[in-house]
């Protein structure tokens, strides 16, 4: 219409600890409220990281604070679904930079298991809501057991903090679709230094940060550019090894979220002892490489499929944040191209693992 103006900007409302975005429209005078798409959170990353970083004061020393309170052997993480992969991660850099095991169990595997020295044990609840009903009920049986306890999440006011011994906030953004993105980046930042400040070392990840809108306009070209392979494929494997099975794992969750067709997940040295009988001559691999045994089991796929994508990935801590945008880009990217819209839940259905009806409640 003639004389009407068409507007889109960001808008961020801040609201206590938390931070709440969304987009405006502005059409003919009328301000009406619109959503961010999976897209625009992937894209805003590099803003949003550096937001979780700059409040790093909220958040960067509790880890530290609890091992110095209570000495500890081991650090078991327990969390579902992309609180998992985070979980996975965070122990791979525990074990890599504190002299301490550690492991990510899944909540429901972790209740009843055996706990040798529980008060030298710190167990960790990953929420990015702090309702999930599996994680509290393993952090309940940690504290029955007398394991310290610590809860990582977004909301201070929620069953999860209420349970722990202290909280370590996630300050990232409230995400308003349901494919969670810069939740999982924001939450690897904040595990990678926070290990990093209990460990004594390096807490400056301003060059890492400034690069970073770089690595996802690279990502993005990526993506596009493979896009009939990712569409077309009528099975997607996703592997990566060491410090990136984390990565892989996410990976083909978001794909899998969005895409809704198959794609799974291996470690890529198993993917080895099954290449040979698991794959089509039409099914793709995305593949975390950052090893030659990596690049040896790619090319043994290879033999089978020409249909190989490879992500190249660095060993350094920063490089969990980096390796997994491709992944996103490509589930937000292929969604659009097969017509899934990533803004809401596809069916009308309650979820139960935040329910009152969630069996292991």
């Amino acid at each position: 219409m003639e004389g009407e103006t068409d507007i889109r900007k960001w808008y961020i409302i801040l609201v206590p600890d938390v931070i709440r975005s969304g987009c405006t429209d502005i059409k003919g005078g009328h301000l009406m409220s619109t959503a961010p798409s999976m897209h625009d959170y992937i894209l805003r990353q590099p803003e949003i990281l550096s937001s979780v970083y700059d409040r790093k004061e909220s958040w960067l020393t509790i880890l530290q604070s609890m091992l110095e309170t209570h000495p500890m052997e081991e650090i078991v993480l327990l969390g579902s679904g992309t609180s998992h992969h985070v979980s996975t991660a965070a122990a791979a850099l525990a074990e890599r930079h504190l002299p301490m095991q550690a492991r990510a169990v899944l909540p429901a595997q972790f209740i009843g298991s055996r706990i040798l020295h529980p008060s030298r044990t710190l167990a960790v609840g990953i929420s990015q809501s702090g309702n999930s009903l599996s994680t509290l009920n393993a952090i309940r049986y940690a504290k029955e057991q007398g394991c310290p306890v610590l809860a990582f999440s977004l909301e201070e006011d929620s069953a999860l903090v209420r349970e722990c011994d202290a909280w370590m906030p996630l300050v990232c953004e409230r995400e308003l679709v349901p494919p969670e993105t810069q939740g999982y980046t924001a939450a690897i930042l904040e595990w990678i230094l926070a290990i990093r400040q209990a460990a004594g070392l390096d807490t400056d990840v301003t060059k890492e940060l400034s690069a970073l809108p770089k690595v996802v306009a690279e990502s993005e070209a990526f993506v596009r550019a493979h896009l009939h392979d990712i569409l077309r494929a009528p099975k997607i494997t996703v592997t990566g090894s060491g410090l990136h099975w984390a990565t892989a794992m996410e990976g083909a969750l978001k794909m899998r979220e969005t895409l809704r067709h198959a794609v799974m997940r291996e470690e890529t040295e198993e993917l080895s002892h099954l290449a040979d009988l698991a794959f089509e001559d039409d099914d793709l691999l995305m593949a975390i490489v950052q090893t030659d045994r990596d690049r040896q089991t790619v090319n043994l796929v290879r033999q089978i499929t020409d249909h190989v994508l490879e992500i190249e990935a660095g060993e350094d801590d920063f490089s969990l944040i980096t390796a997994v945008i491709p992944f996103q880009l490509a589930g937000a990217i292929g969604a659009a191209g097969l017509g899934n819209d990533t803004s809401k839940y596809p069916y009308e259905i309650e979820n139960i693992s935040h329910g009152e009806g969630f069996l292991f409640r």
